[in-house]
Parts: C-alpha cells; structure tokens; sequence
C-alpha cells in the first residue's frame, strides 16, 4: 500500500481496557504514526454512508452511605437520627437540574461546544425520533434542555443512575431505618472533559452533600477519555473522500454515545484518530444472532483498499 501499516488488535475494551494505555505508553517507539484508523465504528444505516468523528469518555463510580451501625427500629428511631437511604434519595435527586443539566459543580468545565457547522451536519441525517424510541424501548425522549436527541447523545456529557438500593427490599415490610445505602452512577464525558477533574468534582459534591451522622465511600472503576477528531483534519477528509469513492454517495458524519480506548492512542502517540465502520444497527451488536451484511462488508473492504493512497496524499 502507499503507506506503512502497523496492526494492534485490542481485546479488552467490553471491561473498560483497564491495561491498555499501560501498553500504548511502553510500546509507543513501536507505534509512532501519522494517523491512526480504528474499526470499532459503524455507519448510520445500510443506504447512508457515514463517518464517525468521536466518541464519548466514561466515568463510572459507586456511593456508598453508612448511618447506624446496624438496621434499626423505625418506631424506637424514627425522626431522630439520620436515614442513610433517605440521604441518598435526597443526593440522587440533587443530580441534575430543572433543565436536565448535571448540577455537579465544575462538571461541564472544559466542555467543547457544538459548532453551527456539526449541529447542521447531525440535522442532515435522516433520524425518525419515533422509529428511535422504539429501538430505545421508551416511550418519551429525555434530556439537557436546548439540544436535540442526538446532540444529546453525541455531544453532551450526561450522569446516570445505574443502580440503586438500600434498607430491606424482601417481601412483606420490614419497619427499620437502614444501616447503610448504594447507588451506581455513569458519566458519559465529551471532548474537553478530562476524567480526572469529573471525578474530583463528583467527590467534592458527594462529600458537600452528605449530611452529619452519615458516613460516605466513594469508588472509582478506570476512565476513558473522549476523543473527536477535527471535521477539516486532513487526514479525516481522506476516509471521507474514500467512502465517497466505494459507495458512491455524499458521506455524512456521525459520533458515538458509547465509549473506547481511542483517546489513549490519540493522547499518547499525538496522531489523529479516525474511525472506519460499516457495521449498520440491525447488526445486532452484542446479540445471539448478531451479523454483517457481506455487502457492506465488500463496501468496507472497497473503502479501505482507496484509504491508504488518500491518506498518503493528505498526510504528504
């Protein structure tokens, strides 16, 4: 091909690729590029070529609230001494704000901004918000005020409740104040977020809000960094210009919600990160019967196969 190729085949990113970087930063003399193409991406569907520019980070934590030593008597106790769940309903709903905005103070710092140009780009995709809420298995959309749902889902930073729990949840009733309480949260973090700074400021809040008598502990899974590409970046025009060339149609540009190890790539070797894919949503992913349409799957190889002439024109 007009370029050099180097291959690194990742196998950990479904539990968060906790020993990734580790690797990138030992064998980064061996992996120095001028670009780097992930696959882990797809296109938006079978008839609309599409390339991703970025994907979301992710932060994910566990709250746990200690009061009494013990579960104890809700008659004997009651209004006297502090509720560990009753804190941490109080804590969850203080989450965000009446506009749906995160309410953790110093959360959205750095956040990079939706530009006129990508929010123009997202409205020219073809997204039928009701085809979505059925995919979605929800019945009503729901989010940051003043951004559409895939702005929402591609460009802002987001904070979920994963899970949550606390006191006796068995049948029957059992009239006790708990010993202690949990929740489960995720951070969906955009390009300028850094992980480490959410969760400082995820710290700070959880410790200003938990009320005297209640103890807290907070614990941290490994983060993934963001990572978004430029539109006009060179080297992001070429897989453009390249699709184009395959299947013979305007591409459009897409991000992802979700999460990867890209961003170590792109912060350790300094190179640009592109994603090429052309797996489509009815591919099942993750599913017992997951598959790829072959004929997209030619398109890819097509797509590829005019990849590395454009890039070694672009990156000349």
């Amino acid at each position: 091909p007009a370029v050099h190729l180097k291959l690194l085949v990742e196998g950990e990113e479904e539990s968060g690729s906790p020993h990734f970087r580790a690797l990138v930063e030992e064998r980064a003399d061996r992996l120095t590029a001028e670009a780097v193409i992930v696959s882990d991406t797809g296109m938006w569907d079978e008839d609309t070529p599409t390339v991703c520019t970025g994907m979301r980070g992710l932060a994910e934590c566990e709250i746990e609230l200690y009061g009494p030593a013990q579960d104890i008597h809700s008659g004997s106790f009651g209004g006297a001494v502090p509720n560990p769940a009753t804190a941490l309903a109080r804590l969850v709903a203080a989450l965000h704000d009446p506009d749906g905005r995160v309410a953790v103070p110093g959360f959205y710092d750095g956040v990079a901004e939706l530009t006129d140009t990508e929010r123009d780009l997202f409205a020219q995709l073809p997204f039928d918000e009701e085809t979505w809420l059925r995919t979605a298995a929800s019945r009503a959309t729901a989010g940051e005020a003043g951004y559409s749902t895939l702005e929402r889902l591609w460009a802002r930073p987001t904070a979920e409740v994963n899970g949550i729990g606390g006191g006796y949840q068995g049948a029957g009733s059992k009239t006790v104040i708990p010993s202690s309480a949990m929740v489960k949260l995720s951070f969906r973090l955009v390009a300028g977020q850094d992980p480490e700074h959410v969760q400082e400021a995820v710290r700070g809040w959880v410790e200003a809000r938990t009320p005297d008598g209640i103890r807290h502990r907070i614990t941290f899974a490994p983060a993934t960094r963001p990572c978004l590409t430029p539109l006009d970046h060179p080297a992001l025009q070429a897989v453009s210009r390249a699709m184009g060339r395959a299947f013979e149609k305007k591409v459009l540009f897409t991000r992802e919600g979700g999460s990867g190890p890209a961003a170590d790539l792109q912060d350790v070797l300094g190179a640009p990160v592109l994603f090429l894919g052309i797996s489509v949503p009815s591919d099942g992913w993750h599913g017992p019967d997951e598959k790829v349409e072959l004929d997209l799957l030619f398109k890819g190889a097509e797509t590829t196969a005019h990849l590395w002439g454009e890039l070694a024109a672009a990156l000349r």
